[in-house]
């Protein structure tokens, strides 16, 4: 009789605990903040932890735990930037980052003669995203983008050679200084006075736009020559831009 009453009270005993260990209460979800990140120039895609969001600035990352985490901005012609925000729960934080330009031209230097009285030693146009020279009655005529002509001792673009059948159009834009380093970038070739040509004593550097779209930042750095038996010739330090439309340098 003990032994049923002890076994009776176990069970109501095990019910009871298993009751009190049950419970319907919600599990507390745990706390999380916002980061709106905006950057100069705007577009730029938002990677989290080496993960790219499939978002891009301005917009906000959202549901992250309170903490430390990493950000990185990638934008094409841009260095990538990366940074840490520290998220507070229930809060949105609100960077604003600066990106830096990723500047990628190539600086060539080349002497080019005038187009008349010279010899196929004397090449009197410049192939610019290549840094060569050519001839303009060359073999590779076709690939060259400016050139010196003896008419008014002016270096201007290939198509105004129609003699020789060039057909390339550079597009010339005067600027302010004679440095190139000087941080200038080009105007944009949609906006103000373009032309087709600057004269062979140009002080100041001057900018081209050619016909594969390509930015450079051009100078006249050396002249001589121009007396019988002697033909004129200029030297022309240029930076050219390798990423197409691209004005800055």
């Amino acid at each position: 009789m003990k032994k049923l009453f002890l076994i009776l009270m176990l069970g109501v005993l095990g019910v009871f605990i298993s009751s009190c260990e049950s419970t319907d209460d919600p599990v507390t979800p745990a706390e999380t903040g916002s980061v709106f990140i905006s950057s100069t120039p705007s577009g730029a895609q938002i990677w989290v932890h080496g993960v790219d969001s499939g978002k891009v600035t301005p917009n906000t990352i959202s549901n992250l735990s309170a903490g430390t985490h990493q950000f990185t901005l990638k934008l094409a012609e841009f260095l990538d930037t990366t940074f840490s925000i520290t998220v507070v729960a229930n809060q949105t934080q609100n960077p604003s980052i600066t990106l830096n330009e990723a500047l990628n031209y190539t600086v060539y230097q080349d002497t080019i003669w005038e187009t008349v009285g010279t010899s196929a030693s004397q090449p009197s146009g410049l192939d610019l995203s290549t840094g060569m020279a050519y001839g303009v009655s060359s073999a590779n005529k076709m690939d060259v983008d400016i050139y010196y002509s003896s008419n008014g001792f002016l270096v201007q673009s290939a198509n105004l050679n129609t003699t020789n059948g060039l057909t390339r159009v550079t597009q010339f834009r005067a600027g302010t200084s004679g440095t190139l380093s000087d941080g200038t970038n080009s105007p944009l070739v949609s906006s103000g006075t373009w032309t087709n040509n600057v004269g062979d004593r140009e002080t100041n550097y001057f900018f081209l736009y050619d016909d594969d779209g390509h930015y450079s930042k051009a100078k006249i750095t050396a002249f001589g020559g121009g007396t019988p038996g002697n033909p004129a010739f200029v030297v022309i330090t240029w930076w050219y831009n390798n990423a197409a439309n691209f004005p800055r340098f």
